[in-house]
């Protein structure tokens, strides 16, 4: 399936002024107080003018070239794949419209590779670091969320809850998305999120009755995560997992919304 088309583009800069150390858009600040390092693999810190200075740099230890699957290696509708594990073509396109929310200015070929470089392409590289605590941690969430939705009690080994307030730079982009339409006082369906299963109680917002939720939409969450990585270094693997792991393309209609970083990492 050809990428599709983007609108014409703004004379506005391809940069998002947000990052920086502060913003954890996909892993939640309330997880990982470095975050930034995997924002900086989206587009803003690639592109000419939006050099950031946190953005990781290729390096010597990026052994792996981009290799292109064969035809029939992967099923219908993968874009891409990450140390064998598929990226979908859906879950890139699923982050679009909050992409697109956050900055309309952007051509959707910029947005779609935000989306695949803060949040598909993460959840991606961890699930192949470790298949088995992925599948694990899924069974747990999937239970405790369960339990909590049927009895309101949380199991004993149920994580503890980390209270978050503010827009999706606070609350992170998977959690910000998700809370679209939810009531306050409703759990989210279980989410993935990079290193993590995620679920969270919508706790309070400052929309009014029939507003639609925007960039400055601020919320008020209780965030549960459920880990498959370990927690204290689970952005460390996940960026040497990207680093390191073979990017294949699959679709390659699909390879322009591929970061350069990642195109030309085996280049010292």
């Amino acid at each position: 399936m050809p990428l599709p088309p983007s609108p014409p583009s703004s004379s506005r800069p391809p940069c998002w002024p947000s990052f920086g150390p502060s913003f954890g858009p996909s892993f939640g600040p309330s997880r990982l107080g470095r975050a930034a390092l995997l924002a900086a693999l989206a587009s803003s810190a690639l592109l000419p003018g939006c050099d950031d200075p946190q953005a990781p740099k290729a390096t010597p230890r990026s052994p792996s070239p981009i290799l292109y699957a064969a035809p029939g290696t992967y099923a219908e509708g993968t874009a891409f794949a990450i140390g064998g594990v598929p990226v979908m073509k859906a879950d890139i396109e699923e982050y679009l419209p909050l992409m697109r929310m956050i900055d309309p200015h952007l051509v959707d070929t910029s947005l779609r590779r935000r989306a695949l470089a803060n949040i598909v392409l993460p959840i991606a590289a961890g699930q192949a670091l470790d298949a088995e605590a992925y599948e694990a941690a899924f069974q747990k969430a999937q239970r405790i969320r369960a339990a909590v939705l049927e009895t309101g009690i949380f199991p004993p080994d149920a994580p503890k809850a980390n209270y978050l307030t503010g827009t999706w730079i606070d609350v992170g982009l998977v959690p910000f998305k998700a809370a679209a339409g939810m009531e306050p006082g409703t759990y989210s369906p279980l989410l993935e999120s990079p290193a993590a299963f995620t679920f969270f109680k919508l706790v309070a917002t400052n929309l009014q009755e029939g507003e639609a939720m925007g960039p400055q939409t601020e919320l008020v969450i209780q965030r549960y995560d459920v880990p498959y990585l370990p927690d204290e270094a689970s952005v460390e693997l996940i960026q040497s997992a990207i680093d390191t792991l073979p990017l294949e393309i699959v679709d390659p209609e699909w390879e322009p919304i591929v970061p350069p970083i990642l195109l030309y990492k085996s280049v010292k």
